[in-house]
């Protein structure tokens, strides 16, 4: 998940997409899908495709589903399989945690294309610039303590993902449960209910089941 959601870049996304969606050689160039809540996008698709995220939040789990990462509307997925020192390929796993609306491209197809409109590969290289910036920030919170890495997480998840309303508060989307921010912080879910039910009794939070609001935890 990125910092700021650029709109504008998105835009400029968008008009890429429909550039390869009118001059696509075959249906599988460019196409829409949808991908259903706790639905995995295939490794092999992932290979050969890049994905536009139109709607919904895909989680990346790497390992035992241990969640690193949150992608969402706006964000573009373009990876490519990491080969360890046995020479095997490994890719993250991507799970949708909402009903999700995909653009696929294939990579061979833009690629291609982009060797015409090389502002396309820019557009991408900007986009994973933005991803890279994100990543910067949160590794910072390995060096904080339990305490602080899970403030800094939480805080993360409400800025990125939440929904920020009129008292300058985020209140956390119901899929954001208790199990997904222990996974995030790195810490256990018996510690997470701890932490979350210190931070309310300290006026940081209000938390009414899977309902977190966020008031005063620092970024």
């Amino acid at each position: 998940m990125n910092l700021y959601k650029d709109t504008q870049l998105f835009g400029k996304i968008m008009n890429m997409v429909q550039d390869l969606e009118m001059n696509k050689l075959s249906s599988n160039d460019v196409k829409e899908f949808k991908l259903l809540r706790n639905e995995r996008l295939d490794k092999e698709l992932i290979k050969k495709n890049l994905f536009i995220i139109m709607t919904g939040v895909i989680q990346t789990e790497c390992g035992n589903g241990n969640i690193t990462d949150f992608i969402r509307e706006g964000e573009v997925l373009f990876v490519q399989p990491i080969r360890n020192d046995k020479q095997q390929e490994w890719l993250p796993e991507y799970k949708a945690i909402t009903s999700c609306k995909i653009i696929q491209v294939s990579k061979e197809f833009f690629l291609n294309f982009s060797s015409i409109k090389p502002s396309y590969m820019e557009l991408i290289l900007q986009m994973t610039a933005n991803k890279l910036m994100y990543v910067m920030n949160d590794s910072r919170k390995y060096d904080l303590s339990v305490e602080e890495r899970f403030d800094f997480s939480l805080a993360e998840l409400g800025h990125c993902l939440g929904e920020q309303v009129e008292d300058n508060s985020f209140i956390l989307p119901r899929y954001i449960n208790k199990n997904k921010i222990a996974s995030f912080s790195k810490t256990s879910r018996k510690y997470t209910s701890q932490r979350l039910q210190l931070l309310e009794n300290n006026g940081n939070i209000n938390a009414d089941g899977n309902n977190i609001s966020i008031s005063s935890i620092d970024f």
